[in-house]
């Protein structure tokens, strides 16, 4: 259950929207269109005093989700086109959804921009958690039945939160709050989703150190990528743990996919062309997991799993030859902040990942979400 939770937090426990929905006509005239490294959603362009941003619709070619004016607040107003957001930048006065996006204020220093977040006890980022302890941002109540009360007392600015497909904004859509729709989780490769931290950046007034930071990212990963070709050998790799009857796992073309393509491993479900989490069943996982050298697990409790423990949950995980061979390495997101850290900093994942399936790159670094299974 824990597990659950943590994955929804990390997708944004939020009843989202893909509706509104607007054609992808010319986007502005006269503006530097800034060039996008890796995002296949994101168009912005640099205009005389403030910047568009078009988020392209990710259920929906050929139409936006979502269009936005950034203008600095001691600009002059200036007349917003239909259909398109106006925000005064800098953003303050935020209430934010996901931990993930919270965890990134803290990343670019603007912790104090956050005013309000939704399911509090789930807000895992120590600085977010230390300043809902002091008051100093509000606990507007589950993400799944905002209180209103709350939420207009705090009168945000804006609102952070993760469109789903054919979902809707429940209680947010009685209240005037300009949304961020947040769909960098639906961006075709680790680098896509990472390069939104150039959107956020210019939301939060810190556009220059928002791109400094990607481009940091690219540079470290491209990096490690680089050093994994030289590697002569590629291992065997399963993912993940059985949940009811299916097991879960990444397609080969999702972004998981393809950061262990990128850190030199071969994935046993990589042939897969889906770009999304695909259910197996164990049998079709025990036919090809004989072949695999090493299992990545993730789980959320209080407790560490163990050998031991995997045995009792599930007899079946016995027969799989990297339980037998003890080549099992986990990471527990209850105290990891790995669904925190790694969209924005995939550079990070990547640099683990290659640590843990080629030793020989892995000098003096220090795992920080991965250990070995304990017997």
């Amino acid at each position: 259950m824990r597990l659950f939770i943590a994955f929804l937090t990390f997708i944004g426990i939020m009843l989202q929207s893909c509706g509104r929905v607007a054609p992808a006509a010319d986007f502005a005239a006269g503006g530097d269109t800034l060039p996008m490294r890796h995002s296949s959603l994101l168009q912005m362009v640099e205009c005389d005093g403030y910047t568009l941003v078009n988020v392209k619709n990710p259920w929906k070619e050929g139409t936006f989700l979502h269009r936005y004016m950034l203008l600095p607040k001691d600009s002059a107003t200036l007349t917003v086109p239909q259909g398109v957001t106006l925000l005064r930048t800098p953003v303050s006065n935020q209430l934010v959804f996901a931990t993930l996006h919270a965890q990134l204020f803290v990343t670019l220093g603007c912790v104090d921009a956050i005013s309000g977040v939704c399911d509090a006890r789930y807000m895992s980022v120590p600085e977010v958690r230390e300043r809902i302890s002091g008051g100093k941002i509000v606990d507007c109540g589950s993400s799944m039945d905002v209180n209103l009360e709350r939420l207009l007392q705090l009168s945000p600015e804006a609102a952070w939160v993760i469109p789903f497909k054919n979902g809707g904004y429940g209680k947010m859509e009685r209240v005037d709050v300009p949304l961020i729709e947040c769909v960098d989780y639906m961006e075709d490769s680790p680098l896509g989703c990472a390069e939104w931290v150039r959107f956020y950046g210019r939301l939060l007034g810190v556009g220059a150190r928002a791109d400094s930071l990607f481009f940091a990212v690219c540079e470290n990963y491209e990096r490690v990528k680089e050093s994994v070709a030289s590697c002569a050998s590629r291992p065997r790799l399963m993912c993940e743990l059985k949940t009811g009857s299916a097991w879960y796992m990444p397609g080969g073309c999702s972004t998981m996919g393809q950061l262990y393509r990128d850190a030199g491993a071969d994935y046993i479900f990589g042939d897969n062309g889906s770009s999304g989490s695909v259910p197996f069943s164990f049998e079709t996982v025990l036919a090809r997991a004989d072949s695999a050298d090493v299992w990545l697990v993730k789980y959320g409790a209080e407790r560490d799993k163990s050998y031991s423990s995997l045995e009792q949950e599930f007899t079946g995980y016995t027969l799989l030859r990297p339980f037998r061979e003890k080549s099992i390495f986990a990471c527990n997101v209850s105290k990891k902040r790995f669904y925190e850290e790694t969209p924005f900093r995939p550079d990070i994942l990547l640099e683990e990942l290659a640590c843990l399936l080629h030793p020989e790159l892995n000098g003096d670094y220090k795992f920080r979400y991965y250990e070995k299974l304990q017997e």
